[in-house]
């Protein structure tokens, strides 16, 4: 059965204020939870909790974005991804700085679980049995390197599918793979997305875009955290 969150009066499509005030609530949802990490030491497992909320609403508002109609025809996926790959290299630097010796070079910071996904739909766009070939490969090689791996990516795929043509089969497989990725935290509080996400579509919120903004705080946030950790710590 096939819905439209448009035609529904009760569920109407999110304005670009909210999805702005969406995608900060992930930045600060992840900032707190590196800092409970790598300074504090994972000392706030409340901290800890909400920072499992930060992956399902940046891979929401991305989904979201690329599935609108127009997403398809100016190429956004492709643009986005040409965005994301460079600024997640960039990362790596710090990002392996605060995690090689614990967890080693994989997996690989969670920008490149985003391009992964982003590149799965530009494959997806357009199906032809090559790209239908050359996604599933793509899922399945990256799953294995990325952040929150197949998964992470999953979930990305199904929500644009939901968000695209919204139906019962596509909410169901979104919901699995949110389950999934409790099952990954070790607890279900990825699942409070939800309720977030519920307040959202009844807000019609104005905030203003900063654009590009996020592809520059997340490199410089880690990067930041780096020069802490060595001037309290001296590592």
């Amino acid at each position: 059965m096939q819905l439209s969150f448009a035609r529904l009066r009760s569920i109407p499509p999110l304005v670009p204020g909210t999805l702005e005030a969406l995608k900060w609530l992930a930045v600060a949802l992840m900032t707190v939870d590196h800092i409970n990490l790598q300074l504090l030491y994972s000392k706030y497992p409340i901290l800890y909790a909400m920072g499992r909320v930060s992956l399902p609403l940046f891979v929401f508002v991305l989904a979201y974005n690329l599935a609108r109609p127009e997403a398809k025809a100016n190429g956004a996926a492709l643009r986005v991804l040409r965005r994301l790959m460079p600024v997640a290299l960039i990362s790596c630097l710090p990002y392996m700085e605060l995690n090689l010796e614990t967890f080693g070079w994989r997996p690989l910071n969670v920008l490149f679980t985003l391009a992964a996904g982003t590149a799965i739909v530009a494959l997806l766009e357009h199906p032809t049995r090559r790209r239908l070939i050359a996604a599933v490969l793509l899922y399945a090689g990256s799953g294995a390197l990325v952040d929150y791996g197949w998964i992470g990516v999953g979930l990305f795929v199904c929500c644009w599918h939901l968000f695209r043509s919204p139906s019962l089969f596509w909410a169901g497989c979104s919901l699995i793979f949110l389950l999934l990725l409790g099952c990954l935290n070790h607890n279900q509080w990825a699942l409070m997305v939800l309720p977030v996400l519920g307040l959202a579509f009844m807000c019609r919120l104005n905030l203003p875009r900063v654009r590009n903004a996020l592809y520059y705080y997340y490199p410089l946030h880690l990067a930041a955290i780096v020069a802490l950790k060595i001037a309290i710590f001296g590592q």
